[in-house]
């Protein structure tokens, strides 16, 4: 027998969730709005698998499978959460669409930085190089500054960085 991953056990636990009705759901919206705890949590586990299908647009987006569910489960508990009134599942569908743009738009952009911050790393060892070369010795901070047109407190963070990134390539 094949081990089952932890998605395909998930998946078939789903498959054990009776489905709401239109029937269901409106007496379970009534409820909720009354605040009640039950209707809430059936109103969730109702709509798991829904919030597990909207995630198929975002796979392939650089997140794993399991996140992108987990936070669409998060999502779809607080637009469970914030239901005053009007179509639920829409409201549902835009909060899971909004927080899964989000963590993929944050891991876009952490990527980006990070490679901004090593294309500024190798610009500093190019600079300190070439500095060598001409002077015959290390450059200075205040020289690598003027080389690179940026000011010295930065240059020394990047020789902080590139010194760390050595340092951890050793340890490894």
């Amino acid at each position: 027998m094949k081990d089952k991953t932890v998605l395909e056990m998930y998946l078939e636990d789903m498959k054990n969730i009776k489905p709401i009705n239109e029937a269901e759901l409106e007496t379970l919206l009534e409820a909720l709005k009354r605040g009640d705890n039950n209707a809430r949590n059936r109103l969730i586990e109702g709509h798991m698998m829904y919030a597990t299908e909207l995630i198929q647009p975002f796979v392939g987006c650089g997140q794993e499978i399991t996140d992108l569910i987990s936070e669409s489960h998060l999502a779809l508990t607080i637009a469970v959460g914030e239901y005053k009134n009007g179509d639920f599942k829409y409201q549902v569908k835009s909060h899971i669409e909004k927080r899964l743009n989000e963590i993929i738009d944050e891991e876009n952009n952490a990527k980006k930085a990070s490679d901004e911050l090593t294309d500024r790393v190798n610009d500093l060892i190019e600079a300190s190089s070439a500095l060598a070369q001409e002077y015959g010795r290390e450059a200075t901070v205040e020289e690598l500054a003027d080389r690179l047109l940026i000011p010295q407190d930065e240059v020394e963070e990047l020789l902080k960085i590139s010194l760390n990134a050595i340092n951890l390539d050793e340890n490894i």
